[in-house]
């Protein structure tokens, strides 16, 4: 077998465990969106919540499921981190966004909506770093 199939080979398993990585990191940013949004929600149907605090909520959960995401994305890869928890948080945004949008019948984009996505692609973006960092951190210990 030549270098150059080698190399192929090697890229195609690299986007492979990519795909699988961001996937992995997108269904648990929405295992840990959903049940807060609908912990959320019944607090503020049940309670006397302050509206005003509505959106520091939505934007503190978004950023740590994306945090999140973007850290798990970066399992298997060894750099890049920063691309991948972009990627991540931007389809998280954009996931989200189509959701909201399907519910509220109102696809407007408006100033909240493009400072949630930079917000969801820098907190992942900040995830990937971590979650590469926090990796070579977690070998040293072992050994």
């Amino acid at each position: 077998m030549s270098k150059t199939s080698n190399a192929n080979t090697g890229a195609a398993v690299n986007e492979k465990m990519s795909m699988i990585s961001l996937l992995k990191g997108l269904l648990v940013s929405y295992v840990i969106t959903i049940p807060v949004f609908m912990l959320f929600a019944l607090i503020l149907a049940n309670t006397d919540f302050p509206q005003r605090l509505t959106t520091p909520a939505v934007v503190v959960t978004t950023l740590v499921s994306v945090l999140t995401a973007g850290a798990i994305s970066t399992k298997g890869i060894r750099n890049r981190g920063w691309l991948n928890g972009s990627i991540v948080g931007l389809v998280y945004m954009i996931i989200l966004y189509i959701l909201s949008s399907l519910v509220y019948n109102d696809f407007t984009i408006d100033k909240y909506v493009v400072t949630m996505t930079i917000i969801g692609v820098l907190a992942g973006a900040i995830g990937g770093i971590v979650g590469i960092n926090a990796k070579g951190t977690m070998k040293y210990k072992r050994a």
